[in-house]
């Protein structure tokens, strides 16, 4: 992230730079030629779309010095329409481009490769017994780092189900089976509308049970209590689900950071879980 970063602030700059020497050699009071406006305005539309939210967000760059540039290049934007001043469009750029380094690249230059990572590893998996999970987590993790986010989902919450379904197995297939048979009995509250009734001898014939089940039986054999419930399954059908299927709802760092914190102290770290 770093790295890519100031690769882009650096082009930028250069590309400002370009632009104010081919406007400043026109020689009309007025910017009109298409090629120049195009230019300026896919500047501007780059600060928002590419730059801002890394700078402000992952880096922490000075607000006022955000605003400063956001401001900027607002008003590049409004230039870019036909027939304004060559000399409003030179004011904008020299604003843009004053103390372009020292405002963006030397503070990103100066911090931490690690800046961009959003878990403490050790935190995560403090607590879990089993090397080989542990080992698991971490790969999930390091493609949250690198910014593969869906992949990290996919893989911690393959994580969380393994655990579960290993769970059950040392508990013994008979107590899922009738603790499923108990919840399709229920004529009223909270299952009333469970219908499943699952007859298990093994973990391969465990591991064909809907997650979403899985869940539900968890609950009814006392694993889980219903707001863990709801909140397993949210994730499930949200995060897991939006990160395995081809869509286009986002998969940010917030949402990572409460799908791994979920995950960890309600299945990974949780007792009852324990193996």
């Amino acid at each position: 992230m770093k790295t890519e970063v100031l690769v882009k602030l650096r082009k930028f700059e250069q590309d400002l730079r370009r632009l104010r020497k081919d406007i400043k050699a026109i020689p009309t009071t007025t910017v009109n030629a298409s090629d120049l406006r195009n230019r300026a305005e896919g500047l501007a539309s780059h600060w928002v779309e590419e730059l801002r939210s890394p700078l402000e967000h992952k880096f922490h760059i000075d607000p006022g010095a955000i605003d400063r540039t956001s401001g900027t290049m607002k008003r590049l934007h409004v230039l870019s329409r036909p027939s304004n001043l060559r000399a409003s469009y030179l004011k904008v750029l020299d604003s843009a481009l004053d103390k372009f380094k020292d405002r963006f690249v030397l503070p990103i230059q100066q911090t931490s490769d690690t800046v961009e990572s959003v878990f403490d590893l050790q935190k995560l998996v403090t607590g879990l017994s089993n090397p080989d999970e542990s080992e698991y987590l971490k790969e999930a993790i390091d493609c949250a780092n690198s910014n593969y986010r869906k992949a990290a989902v996919v893989l911690g919450w393959c994580a969380a189900i393994d655990r579960i379904q290993k769970k059950i197995q040392v508990l013994g297939f008979a107590a899922f089976n009738a603790a499923s048979t108990q919840l399709k009995q229920q004529t009223s509250g909270r299952h009333k509308h469970f219908n499943k009734e699952f007859k298990i001898t093994s973990l391969g014939e465990l591991q064909t049970v809907f997650d979403s089940d899985l869940i539900r039986v968890c609950e009814g054999m006392q694993l889980i209590d219903s707001n863990e419930a709801d909140r397993l399954t949210n994730i499930d059908f949200q995060y897991r689900n939006h990160s395995a299927h081809p869509g286009n709802a986002p998969i940010e760092d917030p949402h990572l950071v409460a799908f791994f914190t979920d995950i960890n102290e309600i299945i990974l770290t949780n007792p009852k879980f324990s193996l």
